[in-house]
């Protein structure tokens, strides 16, 4: 899918790799989705892992921007293995993770967002090592995307394009949330809820993806949608400096002569400076990409 995704936006020398499972548990099931545009490749490398080495090792010194949006154990092992490499290459780090308070010690430690707990091992040793190395952070915790979400409109009218990676993260995401819908309507004990745990039931659903308990039974779900989260965008934005300056308030702590920086801490303070004004912004510039990508295809 993501070699797919790539050459469906026209950018085809982006290399891809195989990472690990990220500490989770190799029989745990995992749900994935595909798209008529994720197809199989020989350009995808099956070791992620020599793909990050091939990748610094190219590069000139202090200039890569390493950008984490899932576990951080291949980051970890990474760094563990390759520690004069990591340290040569990369200037800073961003994570799509959390940190603890600053005030609970002199060092940055992460907290209980879901990619750090996939591996907690693993992100506390990133996190402790890059502060010896004085490698800079910049850490996106999960308010960060829940002061700034997104309404499904914004799917809707990107699907205009016609491109089809737009139509298929809107259908996919239409029929996870319809499921899920379904799901939280049914009493605790029924069988077709799936082990969804009975503090996930209906006022949940409307107070995290509605926002009001004021539901229209006569319309579907998905058009009174209004909190979806974009957690990875939102990363992705911050890795940029003129974004960066201008959507995020940034708390920052000096450990050594080194910041690292978090971007929310609370859902009082979320990071985001002007929800409204950073909302357009994200819209114009996932509709500019799927727009000129159909130019190169």
């Amino acid at each position: 899918l993501a070699r797919g995704s790539l050459d469906a936006l026209g950018l085809v020398n982006v290399p891809v790799g195989i990472g690990s499972s990220g500490g989770i548990d190799e029989n745990t099931r995992m749900d994935y989705y595909g798209g008529d545009y994720a197809h199989k490749s020989h350009t995808v490398d099956t070791n992620g892992f020599n793909l990050f080495v091939r990748a610094l090792e190219s590069s000139p010194p202090r200039s890569v921007q390493f950008l984490c949006i899932a576990s951080l154990s291949d980051a970890a092992k990474l760094l563990k293995e390759h520690e004069g490499l990591f340290l040569e290459k990369v200037k800073e780090v961003v994570i799509m993770g959390g940190l603890q308070p600053f005030e609970v010690s002199k060092y940055v430690y992460p907290d209980s967002a879901f990619n750090n707990t996939c591996d907690m091992a693993a992100a506390k040793y990133f996190y402790r090592r890059c502060q010896k190395l004085g490698i800079p952070t910049v850490s996106v915790s999960r308010w960060a995307s829940h002061g700034c979400p997104v309404s499904s409109s914004l799917l809707d009218e990107l699907v205009r394009t016609n491109h089809m990676i737009a139509r298929n993260i809107r259908n996919v995401s239409a029929s996870n949330l319809n499921k899920l819908w379904k799901s939280v309507n049914l009493p605790p004990s029924d069988p077709e809820r799936e082990n969804l745990s009975d503090c996930y039931n209906r006022e949940w659903f409307c107070r995290n993806f509605v926002g009001n308990n004021a539901i229209n039974e006569d319309e579907p779900i998905w058009s009174q949608i209004t909190k979806l989260k974009m957690h990875d965008p939102l990363a992705l934005l911050a890795c940029v400096p003129a974004f960066r300056e201008t959507h995020f308030k940034c708390d920052t702590k000096i450990v050594g002569n080194t910041p690292h920086i978090v971007i929310g801490t609370s859902s009082n303070e979320n990071g985001i400076i002007d929800a409204t004004y950073l909302y357009d912004e994200f819209f114009v510039l996932c509709l500019a990409a799927l727009k000129n990508s159909m130019k190169t295809i």
